[in-house]
């Protein structure tokens, strides 16, 4: 019990209850503090990296107390479920199999109890008060849709006191024989032997046992699965586990480490980082896939999460290398920037100076000097700029300029959305812009009008982007002027992760330094790799090529992908994502072959079909979640909500339930009853819910509604294991 505090809150301990599993090992504790004017019962079920006990709970699928006693007893052996670990031990104590679960009368539906499907019979003695009457009605109307459900009897023990239970009952028993038992210790053993009081409990079992109520277990049989349609999913694609080998040693260390450390969806730090890689590899490499078909690398990225996600710290850490390198490069170049300003500001005093006297000159005079100007003026230095690799809030105007001062490269990277409101036209009177983005994807040349001064003319444009947005702003970007019809959706790689807020930790490890230093290693490399020159003394992209293995398996995803976008296909209604999917395809591809060889002459070696398969192993995750987040884009708020709700009902676990229930379980979601009414007609659409038919009371009774059988299967099979064995790990 390392860890477990001797006092809590200036309460001494009283009494410690262990958890096992089936074999006997400890899973947890239950422990009682105490004094004269209260009692706190604190559970510790968590370890740190010591292996000392914590205090928490487990979420869900909590074990039973008792478990190990259940797993070794024969089936036919009556199951004794009082609530409280108190009443179960002195109940095992007797030689009798009582179980309980773990977190009071509340909590029964967190609780496992697939242990006892199969088992023949289960006495259930609530506590005298309402709560404990409730407490076995939950756990009755659990049992009662086990596949193999025990026979159910519930024992009101009598002359219990308010709020009594079986330790009261057996108190009365033990004093009146004057031993000393203060209910938490084993009951004597003296007592046990002369085998009074177990004939007593049998008596009083045998004669107040009753059949559980009638309408408990109506509540809890389910309707003939016959009876019901299949109900039409909700979901648009199912979200598949995201991959921890997709990446280079090097770099995947480094992402699930990120990923860990913040406590954050292992998607996140995989976009971020390959943004970062294709920021710093972007312009340099191009893929030839044919004759004249080749991809460059840049790509953009987009991972939604909700805020308080950590998103920041994720982000900060996939930068840092670039930020280090441009810090750097600024280092360098400082003396000569500023040698050159000064060399700028005395040359151009020196024109000031001769511009006066030609005004005065005569015209002899006059055409020297303005010969000299001439000479003057081209002697006027190129003022060095330090590269810049990244930025996030920048117009389209000022996006081309950055771009053409920096080899007709950027990347923009950030946790929020101002970057789709810029696209949206934020300071242009809402007229979207959006040529310098397409065409930074795609690379084709573009000409940049930079106000007063000269237009610039980009050959082969690079843009990144890696945006990490919350889900709200992807509501409705389908909606937004040009943002679809243009493509400028269909060219970012999403992903939409499960949200862990409420369910992290909070006690995590700082990431090994090895692994960021590794990883700013190779993203450094790649900042630093040259571009080779063309037949003009021009800088140009190293062209990468494939080999035939790592081709032909690209080849058999583009086809499947082709055959998706048929009429019924995956694809059917995503044709402009997925006909930009193959080509992603290769850029990922080219990045992880680029980050796999970051130290070497990269160029000289093919991508091949290690790198290609992970790269089309990536792009089949990134196919489900753009699913998801393109019905996100133009998501019925009825169809949203019907998700919603229907969390809920699979979290209840309850056959039927009433609309007042439902609106009160969402009241601070859904202010009024009438935002609800369409949501029930989603889900009664869907066959996920049917009205059941009212009787004609009094009043305005609630309307109820019955769940669709195989929903809570389904549930139970997510929730619970299919073995008891869950807890012998």
């Amino acid at each position: 019990m390392q860890g477990i505090p001797e006092t809590y809150n200036g309460k001494p301990r009283r009494h410690v209850w262990e958890y096992r599993n089936c074999e006997g090992k400890p899973l947890g504790y239950v422990v009682r503090y105490d004094d004269e004017r209260c009692k706190e019962v604190i559970p510790y079920f968590n370890r740190n990296d010591k292996q000392d006990w914590q205090v928490g709970s487990l979420p869900e699928n909590r074990p039973l107390f008792g478990l190990d006693t259940l797993e070794h007893a024969e089936a036919k052996r009556a199951v004794f479920i009082v609530e409280g670990e108190k009443a179960a031990a002195a109940l095992q104590s007797l030689g009798l199999v009582a179980i309980t679960s773990q977190g009071g009368s509340n909590a029964a539906g967190k609780t496992d109890w697939q242990p006892l499907n199969g088992r023949k019979q289960v006495y259930l003695l609530p506590d005298n008060d309402d709560p404990g009457e409730g407490y076995i009605k939950t756990i009755a109307t659990i049992l009662a849709r086990l596949k193999k459900p025990p026979a159910l009897s519930i024992v009101r023990l009598p002359n219990l006191p308010p709020a009594g239970d079986i330790v009261d009952w057996l108190m009365v028993f033990i004093d009146k024989a004057l031993l000393d038992w203060n209910g938490y210790e084993p009951i004597p053993m003296s007592f046990i032997k002369n085998g009074e009081l177990n004939a007593e409990l049998k008596k009083a079992i045998k004669e107040y046992s009753e059949p559980i109520p009638v309408e408990w277990l109506a509540d809890s049989n389910p309707v003939n699965m016959i009876d019901w349609p299949t109900p039409i999913s909700l979901e648009s694609a199912e979200l598949p586990e995201w991959s921890n080998e997709l990446f280079p040693d090097t770099i995947q260390n480094f992402i699930t480490a990120l990923s860990e450390s913040t406590e954050t969806p292992p998607e996140l730090s995989a976009m971020m980082v390959l943004a970062a890689i294709s920021a710093a590899a972007q312009g340099k490499y191009r893929v030839r896939v044919n004759s004249d078909y080749f991809e460059p690398v840049n790509i953009w990225t987009c991972a939604a999460l909700p805020p308080g996600s950590r998103k920041t710290a994720v982000q900060m850490a996939a930068t840092a290398p670039l930020s280090k390198w441009e810090k750097l490069q600024r280092e360098v170049l400082e003396p000569k920037i500023k040698k050159a300003q000064s060399d700028d500001a005395t040359i151009r005093e020196r024109l000031n100076y001769l511009r006066k006297m030609a005004c005065k000159a005569e015209a002899a005079k006059f055409e020297s000097l303005k010969k000299e100007i001439a000479e003057v003026e081209a002697d006027l230095p190129e003022i060095p700029t330090a590269p810049q690799i990244w930025a996030q809030d920048v117009t389209p105007e000022n996006l081309g300029t950055i771009m053409a001062d920096n080899g007709e490269k950027m990347a923009l990277l950030s946790d929020e959305a101002g970057v789709f409101d810029i696209m949206g036209g934020r300071y242009s009177s809402g007229i979207p812009n959006l040529d310098i983005y397409l065409q930074g994807h795609a690379g084709s040349s573009v000409r940049v009008n930079r106000g007063s001064r000269p237009p610039v003319f980009m050959q082969s444009p690079a843009l990144t982007m890696g945006l990490s947005p919350q889900p709200e702003v992807l509501r409705g970007l389908t909606g937004k002027p040009s943002f679809r019809g243009r493509g400028l959706l269909a060219r970012f790689l999403y992903v939409l992760p499960h949200s862990n807020l409420g369910y992290r930790t909070l006690k995590t490890k700082p990431m090994v330094s090895d692994y960021c230093d590794r990883y700013t290693e190779a993203i450094t490399a790649i900042l630093n790799h040259e571009m080779i020159r063309n037949e003009q003394d021009e800088p140009c992209a190293h062209i990468l090529k494939m080999t035939d293995a790592a081709f032909q398996a690209w080849h058999v995803f583009a086809h499947k992908v082709e055959a998706g976008m048929r009429e019924g296909g995956t694809y059917a209604y995503l044709t402009d994502w997925a006909g930009k999917l193959p080509g992603a395809a290769i850029r990922i591809a080219a990045l992880l072959h680029i980050a796999r060889h970051a130290h070497e002459k990269l160029w000289e070696n093919r991508i091949d079909v290690e790198d290609m398969n992970a790269a089309l192993k990536m792009a089949d995750s990134l196919s489900a979640h753009a699913l998801v987040v393109f019905d996100l884009m133009g998501a019925d708020p009825a169809l949203d909500g019907a998700r919603h709700v229907l969390r809920w009902i699979e979290r209840e676990g309850k056959p039927v339930f009433t609309f007042r229930d439902c609106q009160y379980a969402h009241k601070t979601k859904y202010k009024r009853a009438g935002e609800l009414e369409p949501i029930i007609d989603v889900l009664i659409e869907r066959y996920y819910i049917q009205p059941k038919p009212m009787k004609q009371v009094q009043g305005r009774p609630s309307r109820i509604f019955e769940v669709n059988p195989a929903i809570l299967q389904n549930s139970n099979q997510q929730n619970t294991p299919q073995k008891p064995q869950k807890y012998c790990a």
